[in-house]
């Protein structure tokens, strides 16, 4: 009698933890979506923005170049490090890396790899793009993408960008 009811008890408990995941993420976080157009049509020089979760940082002919994790870059005027000066803010959602090499400024754009000609900070464009190069980030408490938040169970087209606190 022991044989059975032993392996039907861990079926029973295998069965309920993986339907479980059909219920609830298993994550405090839910994902930012973007279309993949819009996010073709994101990298775009704005005005200062306040620090709140900074990343990595480069450093660039007296520039300051500050990751704001998932959202972009921070540009600081470094001329006096006793009086650094906001000077600008490219948005790049989903970026969380950046490299600068001669005035290209490359970037994780979510899943892309973007590259930006900094030469003159007020008019950036982005001079290539290679799409789908790294995978989607994962919610900061797991290291996964829940099921139902897979590409197959979120609206078409759309990529995740970042992730925010339910």
């Amino acid at each position: 009698m022991k044989k059975v009811v032993y392996p039907l008890l861990f079926l029973t408990v295998l069965l309920f933890n993986s339907s479980r995941d059909n219920f609830s993420s298993g994550s405090a976080y839910m994902p930012i979506l973007m279309e993949r157009t819009e996010l073709e049509k994101s990298v775009k020089f704005r005005e200062a923005q306040t620090i709140e979760n900074p990343g990595k940082i480069y450093y660039k002919d007296k520039t300051i170049f500050l990751n704001e994790k998932y959202k972009g870059i921070h540009i600081i005027d470094n001329s006096d490090p006793r009086k650094p000066l906001a000077i600008g803010f490219i948005n790049i959602p989903g970026c969380i890396d950046m490299a600068v090499k001669n005035n290209s400024l490359m970037a994780d754009n979510a899943t892309d790899l973007v590259s930006v000609d900094i030469s003159d900070l007020a008019n950036l464009r982005v001079t290539g793009r290679l799409q789908n190069v790294f995978p989607e980030t994962t919610p900061p408490d797991l290291e996964y993408i829940p099921y139902m938040f897979t590409a197959t169970n979120r609206p078409r087209n759309t990529i995740i960008v970042g992730w925010e606190k339910e």
